[in-house]
């Protein structure tokens, strides 16, 4: 069900993702703030990130990518975006599984993870995963899992 991320998804998951932040941030989103989501090959993977992708009936509804530090012992979960009609089915939560298993793989010791403070959702999806939150403000909500 999870599998890496190939460049022909390229298309699909910058739409899943900004539909996700459409969703979040209504009226106020411009996708030109995330450039980074015009070529996810030379924005994450050339730099070591790995990103892995849930496909259901031939369209992608889940990801996640994790980063690396320069020493290779912190990881950081970014761009974690789950499809509205395929929420609340655990997907979220596998793809979250899935990069903690290859961070242990690559020796990481500590996943780090940021998610706004409104999105509860996000909130509860990386505590009911064993991060703790480290830090919170009224925008941003700060998670650390040692391994």
């Amino acid at each position: 069900m999870v599998r890496d991320f190939v460049a022909s998804d390229q298309q699909e998951l910058r739409s899943l993702i900004l539909a996700g932040l459409q969703e979040r941030w209504g009226d106020a989103f411009d996708a030109r703030f995330n450039p980074d989501l015009d070529d996810f090959v030379a924005s994450y993977l050339d730099g070591g990130a790995e990103i892995v992708v849930v496909e259901a009936d031939g369209v992608l509804v889940a990801t996640g990518t994790l980063l690396h530090d320069d020493r290779g012992d912190v990881g950081q979960i970014v761009r974690m975006s789950v499809a509205e009609t395929h929420r609340r089915q655990g997907l979220g939560r596998s793809v979250v599984t899935e990069l903690l298993a290859r961070a242990r793989r690559r020796g990481v010791s500590e996943v780090r993870v940021l998610t706004d403070t409104p999105w509860m959702s996000a909130v509860e999806l990386y505590r009911s995963c064993g991060f703790t939150e480290v830090g919170r403000d009224e925008t941003d909500t700060h998670f650390a899992l040692r391994l």
